[in-house]
Parts: C-alpha cells; structure tokens; sequence
C-alpha cells in the first residue's frame, strides 16, 4: 500500500495531465451532444424538406418543358403556310392521306414524349393519324377503345369542342396502356376552329419521365387545373387518388405540410405551376422521414462514442509517448543532481534542477564578467587570426563568448607612439586611447606586444572613408595629446570578418613607411603606390599547385612549389607590401589545406597565422617553417586517405565503382565516407589519377551497361533504368540521349534493325 501511494506520487503529474487531456476531450463533445445535435436534426429535417421541393419544382419544370414543346407544335399547324395546306387542298385522296399521315409521323418523331398525333378536319369523315388513317367508327372502336371516351363523344369533341382540354390517363381496352389525352382546337386566323389535334401521351412514359427526376421515395401526383388527379407514381399511387386530389385543392400557403390519410401521417409538398395551373404534389410518409433522421441520431451517437473511445486511447498513448523524455529528464536530473528530499514528482524535480543551474549560471556569468577584458582580448586575436569568416559566425561567436562585437566590415589601424623622453609617462592605457575616437565610431583596442604599439579594430558599417580619414585626424590629435608626443598611424583597408588579417598586415606595412613619410602622421594602405608589373606576374598557379600537392600527400611537390615562390621573392626583390602579400597568401593556402584534413584542434601543433608572419625578420626563418607545416600537412592527408596508403593506387576506387554503381543507393558519399576520405579531396585525387571525373567515370559505365542490356535482352525500360542504378526512368531516358544521342527506345529499334 505504501508503494502504491509512493508511486502514486512520483507519477501525480502524468496522472494529473492525462484526467485534464480526458476532460478536454470530453467538454466539446458534450457541448456538440447537447447542442450541435439538436441543430444536427433540425438542419436534418430541413433540407430534406428543401431537397424534397427541390426535386418536386425539377419535375414541375420537365413537365412543362414538354407540354410546352407539344404546344409549340400546335402553334407550326396552325400557320397557314404549314406542310398541311398542299396536301389538305388535293383532291387525291390517297395523296392527302399520305402526305398528312407522313407530317404527322415527322411530328411525333421530333417529340418523343408524344405516343400518336390525331389530326380531324371538321366536317371530314376521315381522322389522320401519325400511324395511319381511320374513319371515326374504326378509330373510336377498333383502333382505340376507351371506358371513359366513346365514339358519339369523340366525335363530338373533334367536332366541336371550343377550346384546349386535357383529359386524364385511361386504359385503351384493345391494348395494355392509359394514355393521357391533350385536345386542341385549330384557330388559323378565324372566329372558330377548323380543325382538332389529339395528342395521346401514354401514362407509363409520364410516369417514367417522372421517376427519372424522383428518387426521394413515397408518391408523387400530377393534379390537373379541374383538380382531378392526372396520374401519379411510386408507393400508394395508385390507392388514395381521390384523397389526394382532396387535399390537394384544399388552399394553403404553405409549400408543404403534414396530412392524415387513412391511419398515417404523410409530408405533403406542393409546387404549382403557372404554365397550365397543375398541381405537383409528393407524399412521402413521417415514419420515413423520421426513421432517416433516427438513424442519423444513432450514427451521431456511434460517431461521438468512437470519438470518445479513439480519443481516450491517443491521449493515454500520447501522454506515455511525450511523458517519456519527462521520465528520462526526472532519473537524469536525480543521477546528476541528486536531492536531499524523498521522492519528487517531475515538476518538482525539473524546479530543483532549473534552481541549481541557475544558482551555477549566476555564478559563472559572475566570472565571466570577471573576466571579460580577457575574453574581449581573445575575441580581437580571433579576429586578427582570421578564425571568424563571416559575419554570421562573427555574431556567433560574439554570443558565446559575451563579447557584442557584430558587423560585416572592418578596418584595422596601428596606432604607434616614439620612446617616451624625460619626465614623458611611458604610453597612454588602451581605454584612454579608445576614449580618443569620435562619438558614433565603434573602436575596439588591442595592446600589441610592442608596447608602443596599439592595435584598432574599426567597425566600418554604414561609414564612408572619407568620415574615417577624419575620424583617424582626431584620434591622432587625440591620442597625442594624451601621450604628450606625436603618434603615428598605420591604416588598412576596410575588409570583410575574413579578411581581417590582410587588414592587419596593410596597416603593419603602412605603418612601416614612416621611415618615408616621417612620425607623426596617418599612413594610408591605399596610398602607398605599388609595383604594377610584379603584381601580374604574381605566382597564382604555383599557389594552387601548393595546396593540390598538399591534399595529394605529395610533399616533395608541395616544398618545390615553395621554393619556386620563395625565390620569386629573392629573385625580384619586390616591395616589402608585395613579399608580405606572397607570404600571407601562402598561409591562407595552408589554412585552406588544414581546414580540408576536417582537424579543428590546432592547440597541438605549431599552426603559422598573421603574428607568426609579423615576428620572422628573415625570409629564411619563415622559409623553414612554412616547409615543415606542408611536410606535416602531407602526411595528415595520407592518413585521411587511408591506413597504408589504401588510396594511393586508383585501383581500389575503380573495384568500389564497379561492386556499387549498379545500386540505385550508391553515392559519392558514401564512397568517401568508405575510404575516409573528404569528398573534396577523393575527387581530385580520382581526376589526377585517371584525368576524368566520378561523375563522368561513373556515367559513361552505367551507359555502357545500359546499351548491353538494351541489346541483348527485351526489358522494359524501367527496368534497365533500375539496373544501372537509376530510381527514376525519365533521369535515364534524358541522360541516355543526352551522352548517346537518341533515346533508349530508338537505340534498341537500331540495333534490331540491324
């Protein structure tokens, strides 16, 4: 019981959070079971209502398209230059009877929803139709035979009916169908008729026009303007007509409502149409409806149970899954900063941590500012060493150490002061000195290690040269005034973090020209003039071929490429700025060298940098250093390259290729990562030793491959594609065509053909 408590406790938190999780989760459902649902239903319910009116005003619109269209035709007989009047004036019977017959087929062809068209000149004893001709007695007996429409009233209608009348579907007791029946009288341009047309329109093909509009369910009627029910389809059609036509004519404002028939209670929705005032009225039962939306209630409620039920499980994993760093987190802190107190939970072990280490950081940023006239000095050196390289990593660099210097262009400035005199005081202190420069100039001060020197790093940001060359006229009056003596100033270029040390060694050189231009003055590096001619035959491809002979582990090459620059120097006795410039160039070449061999560490070996460079007073020592750093950086190369020389003979390269470049997953990478070898430096040497290139090397082979298998083998193409190491076909295809000059499929057409 007391283990239980105790791990109740440690784990209160995980407890705690997963409960508030499951509340979260459980707060929007319920506020979507107990109001969401409500408006869930009612939505429901409504746009089944809208839908069913919908469908209902389609139906509308389809009917009186088509009674429209067989008004329309009504209307072309009507005209007095119709098709009808050569043939009615003929005194052929045969022909007339042709000719009309044949443009009442035409007719009823071009509407499909008619079934036959009659046509009955008043006063003739003939009735044409689209199917043949008949005398009354044979059309109203034998031709057609309706209950509800005999041969003395259909010959009265066709004779004298005075306007438009449609009469409800009824059965044809010589067949199996109910036809509705449209009669209209034909008024050409007189005060009565002179003719009747009937249009016999079977029941069936009105109820499938409708059902292919209606697939709501229940019934769906068609109430003439006389409100009698013209037909109707679907469930209960064909029971309750007389109801529906009672209900129907009773007067109501609203589209649709709930009605009694018989012992159940039915949606009644009616629409009516204004083009010959029918009535279109649909009667689905409540029971259905209601049965739709339950069942929506209940797929509602599976939903939200689902929901809940996933939900609970995703959080209790979720929770574990993210509790889990938390836990590692709690042991860790308790392995490294083990508490005195019992048990903690995991906030309560975090809070104990965050205080310790906040008690450790006070206490290191206490010695850190203790510190930072060193830390600031560091900073500076770095700079002038040429250890930052851009202004991201000056930033950087900036933050770790706590020293803010940040910009992307700076200049350097030496500053020198003569042998103090007699009651002189030796040389004004650094802060002194930088008191001296104008407000709005960022200067940070470095003491040199001659102590008549001082070392100026100027930001140049946002400066022009010509408010420098000010500036500096100031901080000399300045600086002298402070010394009591005339100080002379050596001035750089500005230069990027980078080049930071061509600044330092411009500024040195300028300084050094007082010997010329006399103390007490500011030396411009850019005003000292330069010879032109040594300057183009500066020794650039020595200097590549320097830094090649390095990465190769070639020393021998790497000290003649030396010496051939060295007695340049010897030979042409440059000007001092030029042999400096040669010098700095050869160590930024061995900078270039040992950032290759990826060693950061250079505490372990004498590595030169710019102060080196300023301390030799010969030629000759620094001759013999520079040699021994490419004999050293050599034999690093060799090493990277591999133990006992593994990679000096192209040959293992060259077996490598050809085990993996048929693997989709093959990379240069990895190859280099094999060897352990730079990318950089593997691919070089691969050229020097083959003069072509991997990526050339490695092509042309899978090509070659890829024009065997093409030849001797019916594959698809990709399939070859992946043989030679291709994951995407499209690549091979314009690589293939690219280097063989048609595409794969037109290479293996060539083949065959030949």
């Amino acid at each position: 019981m007391k283990h239980a408590r105790s791990y109740a406790k440690i784990y209160r938190v995980f407890i705690r959070y997963l409960l508030s999780y499951v509340i979260l989760l459980l707060l929007p459902i319920t506020l979507i079971t107990l109001v969401v649902y409500n408006v869930f239903v009612g939505s429901l319910q409504d746009e089944m209502i809208a839908g069913n009116l919908n469908t209902l005003d389609k139906v509308r619109f389809a009917m009186d398209d088509q009674l429209k269209r067989i008004e329309d035709t009504t209307y072309q007989m009507m005209l007095e230059d119709n098709r009808f009047s050569q043939y009615r004036i003929s005194d052929d019977p045969g022909y007339k009877a042709w000719g009309i017959v044949g443009e009442l087929r035409r007719y009823a062809k071009i509407n499909p929803f008619i079934h036959e068209i009659w046509l009955y000149y008043r006063g003739e004893s003939s009735v044409y139709t689209s199917k043949s001709v008949y005398s009354l007695p044979m059309l109203a007996n034998q031709a057609y035979s309706f209950g509800d429409w005999t041969e003395e009233q259909i010959a009265r209608d066709l004779d004298s009916l005075p306007g438009p009348e449609i009469r409800p579907p009824s059965r044809d007791l010589n067949g199996s169908e109910s036809f509705m029946r449209i009669i209209v009288p034909i008024f050409p341009n007189q005060n009565r008729p002179y003719a009747t047309v009937v249009y016999l329109i079977k029941e069936s093909t009105i109820q499938q026009f409708l059902s292919s509009h209606v697939r709501t369910g229940g019934s769906t009627w068609i109430i003439g303007q006389d409100n009698r029910v013209i037909t109707g389809f679907g469930a209960g059609a064909g029971t309750v007509p007389a109801d529906v036509a009672a209900l129907a004519g009773t007067p109501t404002a609203e589209p649709y409502r709930i009605v009694t028939i018989g012992s159940e209670q039915h949606y009644m929705f009616t629409v009516p149409s204004k083009q010959n005032r029918w009535k279109y009225v649909t009667l689905l039962p409540v029971g259905q409806v209601l049965d739709k939306v339950e069942r929506s209630k209940l797929m509602f409620l599976y939903g939200v149970s689902a929901i809940i039920l996933v939900g609970g499980v995703l959080i209790f994993l979720g929770m574990r899954w993210n509790y889990y760093p938390i836990r590692r987190l709690r042991l860790e802190t308790e392995r490294l900063l083990p508490s005195q107190e019992p048990k903690l939970n995991e906030i309560e072990t975090v809070r104990f941590a965050l205080n310790s280490l906040v008690h450790q950081n006070r206490w290191l940023d206490q010695r850190v500012k203790n510190h930072s006239a060193v830390a600031h000095k560091q900073m500076l050196i770095s700079m002038l060493r040429g250890d930052v390289a851009t202004a991201e990593d000056l930033k950087l660099y900036g933050e770790e150490t706590l020293v803010p210097i940040e910009g992307s262009l700076f200049c350097v400035i030496i500053a020198e002061f003569p042998a103090a005199g007699t009651g002189q005081s030796l040389y004004p202190s650094l802060s002194a000195l930088e008191a001296c420069w104008p407000e709005g100039w960022q200067a940070y001060g470095l003491q040199h290690l001659d102590p008549s020197k001082t070392i100026f790093l100027i930001s140049m940001d946002g400066k022009e040269m010509s408010s420098l060359r000010s500036a500096l006229e100031r901080f000399r009056d300045g600086s002298s005034a402070a010394a009591g003596r005339a100080v002379t100033v050596g001035t750089g270029r500005a230069a990027g973090p980078g080049e930071i040390p061509r600044s330092y060694l411009e500024a040195n050189t300028a300084l050094d020209y007082r010997f010329i231009q006399g103390n007490g003055r500011i030396i411009y590096y850019e005003d000292i003039p330069a010879s032109r001619s040594l300057q183009e035959r500066y020794p650039h491809r020595e200097m590549e071929e320097l830094l090649s002979s390095i990465r190769s582990g070639n020393a021998a090459k790497a000290v003649s490429c030396l010496t051939s620059m060295l007695a340049f120097i010897r030979q042409n006795q440059p000007p001092l700025i030029v042999a400096r410039s040669l010098c700095f160039e050869m160590l930024r070449t061995i900078d270039r060298a040992w950032n290759d061999v990826e060693m950061d560490d250079r505490s372990s070996y004498h590595y030169p940098d710019i102060f080196t460079l300023e301390r030799f007073e010969t030629l000759d020592e620094f001759e013999q250093l520079i040699k021994s750093v490419c004999t050293d950086l050599g034999d690093m190369f060799r090493n990277a390259q591999g133990e006992g020389g593994a990679a000096r003979s192209v040959e293992p390269l060259l077996e490598y290729i050809q085990l993996h470049y048929r693997d989709c997953a093959f990379s240069f990478q990895n190859m280099a990562r094999h060897f352990n070898m730079a990318l950089p430096n593997l691919s070089q040497f691969f050229k020097d030793q083959t003069g072509v290139t991997l990526l050339d090397y490695t092509t042309n082979l899978r090509m070659e491959t890829a024009k065997k298998l093409l030849a001797g083998e019916d594959m698809p193409l990709k399939t070859v594609a992946e043989q030679v190491g291709y994951y995407n076909v499209s690549s091979f295809i314009r690589r293939f065509k690219q280097l063989v000059g048609v595409t794969p499929g037109e290479f293996r057409a060539n083949i065959r053909k030949t």
